[in-house]
């Protein structure tokens, strides 16, 4: 997989100004009031982007690390407004890259979630989806969006039953990521620019290897379920409490997870693997 360069990226991150100029915009489409919405999405993206927000690096999510999203993510739903809330405290955004959807932009507001959904055509960034959602203290969710847009054929494909489920299944998408990574122990490993890194993912049904190369331009954050890194730490390591999801048993006998906290702990050292190709 190669991890191309793209113009929203480089905007967002105020690196190769004078690339983006022009080659950032929306999708084509013939219905003017379509168009109409997906620019004011990015004239409201660029009002977002005068307040100088910390996007951090882009963030690769692997088809394992979304697994594991998939099977945590009812543990979430009863806390929902929850995590609105305290994402949007910790001033939370930041740019996903989805092999299945393309580049995703987030940011939220109170109780609010804005999303941009941008995909690579040639050299361009194009906006193909944007919306919001508003979080109430019942943990629903109200979406707000152009009601006719996901009816457009120039926009998406398929049943128009299985699209109106895309601004549901984005949204549980970005909380799920952003709930697994605030509270469940995850590792990451940035790929610099201009390198290959061999994925060793091993855990099922993904157990495949991966050769990733970076030529966005910058270094990108991997999501992976699991690292094999050649890293060796013989010493006693203090580990901060964290939240955790734990296996429980109920009165049924039904398995089910329940987020727990974890004391602070001290470990001792870990071997780990993983192959790492210098620049190419």
């Amino acid at each position: 997989m190669v991890i191309k360069k793209q113009p929203i990226i480089s905007w967002l991150l105020k690196k190769d100004a004078s690339d983006f100029i022009g080659k950032i915009g929306i999708a084509e489409v013939q219905n003017c009031l379509h168009s109409k919405y997906l620019n004011d999405g990015i004239r409201f993206l660029i009002n977002v982007q005068r307040s100088e927000p910390n996007w951090g690096l882009p963030e690769l999510v692997m088809p394992s690390f979304e697994e594991v999203m998939k099977k945590s993510a009812k543990s979430f739903y009863n806390i929902d407004h929850q995590l609105f809330q305290e994402f949007y405290k910790e001033n939370e955004c930041g740019i996903l890259i989805s092999q299945h959807w393309g580049t995703i932009v987030y940011s939220f507001g109170e109780d609010v979630l804005y999303v941009w959904l941008f995909i690579t055509h040639k050299d361009g960034s194009k906006l193909y989806l944007y919306f919001y959602i508003k979080s109430t203290e019942n943990n629903t969710r109200q979406i707000y969006t152009w009601p006719t847009l996901i009816s457009d054929d120039e926009l998406f494909c398929g049943n128009i039953v299985d699209r109106q489920h895309i601004y549901e299944y984005l949204t549980n998408f970005l909380i799920s990521y952003l709930a697994v990574k605030k509270y469940v122990e995850v590792e990451t490993v940035e790929i610099p620019i201009g390198t290959v890194t061999i994925l060793d993912d091993t855990v099922l049904p993904y157990k495949t290897k991966e050769k990733i190369r970076n030529d966005s331009g910058q270094e990108v954050i991997v999501m992976d379920s699991r690292w094999f890194r050649k890293i060796i730490n013989d010493n006693d390591i203090f580990v901060r409490g964290f939240f955790r999801l734990q296996n429980k048993k109920n009165v049924d006998g039904e398995w089910y997870k329940e987020l727990i906290f974890v004391n602070p702990f001290v470990r001792h050292g870990y071997h780990r693997n993983a192959k790492i190709e210098e620049n190419i």
